[in-house]
């Protein structure tokens, strides 16, 4: 079998399920918001929401697959504290899976054909419906506490059963770049979301340790822009909206050091230079929100 985008040659180690497989054996999606115009989702409506193209010359080396996503997915998965990268990376075939925006991710997986990883991607997806509707899972999150407070304080306790009933907006939901980073000799966390990028000083919102996996799992906390400014202004941060931004510089890390460089300009000609040790994946996820909600243009130094 061959495709048009990838020579494909399919035998016993390649694509064990395709599409038309999997519409057959999965049953009704179910969506995770309510609305009185939504009802269950049919396994082959999944299949049109799934855009698979193959890239010639991948933005991310040897991830030549980028799987996009309609909204209509987003109906479908609990974004607070469910990773779909995470499970596209579960599934046979798929080596690496690096999340460039919230409906857009970049996957190596060089024996599969396109369909081949379009069930993949179905596949991962009805996981994490699955998910969403189980108990034992929707009482758990990984949510830090945006407030300051000790994971074993009552309003801890309360933040995460807040959470439990209520999914945060998902422009809000923000994740940790960097746990450890510097910037003008200081130590400071990097969080970013769809609005913005937020950088406090070190221990500011405590958090679980940070995956420096292939396929890491990033730290999460829920930030509006009203608690953002507010939390820069009590710790002496930076809060820095889209719509202030002027340009990315990210700078590759040297074969010795191994530490990430980047500068972040605003309009107003303030600049914040960060500065810290991690993996390629979470440069990416910098890079991958400013270029969601700013343009390929807004950034120097494709990493």
């Amino acid at each position: 079998m061959r495709t048009n985008m990838v020579h494909h040659q399919l035998n016993k180690h390649d694509c064990t399920v395709h599409a038309a497989d999997v519409v057959q054996r999965l049953g009704l999606l179910m969506p995770c918001i309510a609305g009185e115009d939504l009802g269950p989702v049919r396994a082959a409506e999944l299949v049109d929401w799934i855009d698979v193209a193959f890239e010639v010359e991948p933005e991310i080396s040897g991830h030549g697959w980028q799987v996009g996503l309609d909204d209509e997915v987003g109906l479908l998965v609990r974004p607070d504290y469910d990773d779909l990268a995470e499970l596209m990376g579960e599934q046979a075939g798929v080596r690496s899976v690096v999340q460039l925006d919230r409906e857009v991710f970049a996957v190596d997986a060089p024996r599969l054909c396109a369909d081949g990883l379009r069930a993949a991607v179905m596949q991962a997806v009805a996981a994490a419906n699955r998910r969403a509707h189980d108990p034992h899972y929707a009482g758990q999150t990984d949510a830090p506490v945006v407030d300051g407070t000790g994971p074993s304080s009552p309003s801890a306790t309360a933040q995460k059963s807040q959470d439990a009933v209520e999914a945060p907006e998902s422009d809000d939901l923000c994740r940790l770049v960097s746990e450890d980073a510097t910037s003008d000799g200081r130590r400071v966390q990097v969080w970013v979301n769809m609005n913005g990028i937020l950088i406090l000083p070190a221990g500011t919102i405590p958090h679980n340790p940070l995956d420096h996996g292939d396929n890491p799992r990033f730290q999460r906390t829920t930030v509006t822009p009203v608690r953002a400014v507010s939390l820069a202004k009590q710790h002496a941060g930076n809060w820095i909206p889209y719509a202030s931004l002027d340009k990315l510089r990210l700078r590759r890390p040297g074969l010795v050091r191994r530490r990430w460089a980047a500068i972040v300009f605003e309009k107003s000609g303030a600049s914040v230079p960060l500065n810290w040790r991690g993996t390629r994946p979470h440069a990416l996820l910098l890079w991958g929100y400013v270029v969601a909600r700013r343009g390929l243009g807004a950034v120097d130094g494709l990493p």
